[in-house]
């Protein structure tokens, strides 16, 4: 599914050049997360 408010790990990290690769490994599931959270609110928002 395309849509403007939900992005993985890969689309998240490619906007954001600067991301250390030496913490990258417990930062992906962690912004994953937050990103699945907040698209459900939205989702939630909108219904």
């Amino acid at each position: 599914m395309k849509t403007e408010y939900y992005k993985t790990w890969e689309q998240y990290k490619a906007g954001h050049s600067g991301i250390n690769e030496n913490v990258e490994s417990e930062m992906a599931p962690k912004m994953q997360k937050y990103e699945e959270m907040m698209f459900i609110f939205v989702l939630n928002l909108l219904m």
